[in-house]
């Protein structure tokens, strides 16, 4: 099964496909969010009129997964999910307040991770329609699915 629909399914998403024009398949959410790859999404925020200039966020990013030592558990950079999020609110948001929960560098347990990802998650607003609760309700079931997956929650 396909990493993104796998953590998807097991983190209990609805999901259906997303009708659009990308070869490749994009998920849309119960929470009207658009998950896919890294490499999915930004080809396609790339292409696609109406989502130029957005940017694929991992949803739990990489260099946590190296930061707790699981990343060999996991698929490369490019093949993470990611969920598609305006620049301001994954730039100015999400990255600014991730960083400053969880300083690089630092070192962390996994319930301190879930922490700072619900602190940044919290910012989110309602930026794609589905409801603000919803949508960090979904994003922080991929993040503790994640660390079930390394072996960590």
């Amino acid at each position: 099964m396909d990493y993104v629909k796998g953590i998807l399914d097991e983190a209990r998403i609805q999901t259906e496909r997303y009708k659009c024009n990308s070869p490749s398949t994009i998920w849309l959410t119960a929470a009207h969010q658009l998950i896919a790859s890294y490499s999915v999404l930004t080809r396609f925020a790339e292409t696609d009129q109406h989502y130029r200039g957005w940017h694929a966020h991992h949803v739990f990013e990489y260099q946590d997964l190296e930061r707790l030592g699981v990343a060999a558990k996991f698929p490369p950079y490019n093949e993470q999910l990611t969920v598609l999020l305006p620049r301001a609110a994954h730039v100015k948001r999400i990255n600014s307040d991730l960083r400053i929960q969880a300083p690089m560098g630092a070192v962390m347990k996994a319930q301190e991770l879930v922490s700072a990802y619900a602190s940044a998650y919290s910012l989110m607003g309602d930026y794609c329609g589905g409801g603000e609760v919803k949508i960090r309700t979904e994003l922080l079931a991929v993040v503790k699915t994640t660390l079930r997956r390394a072996g960590l929650a």
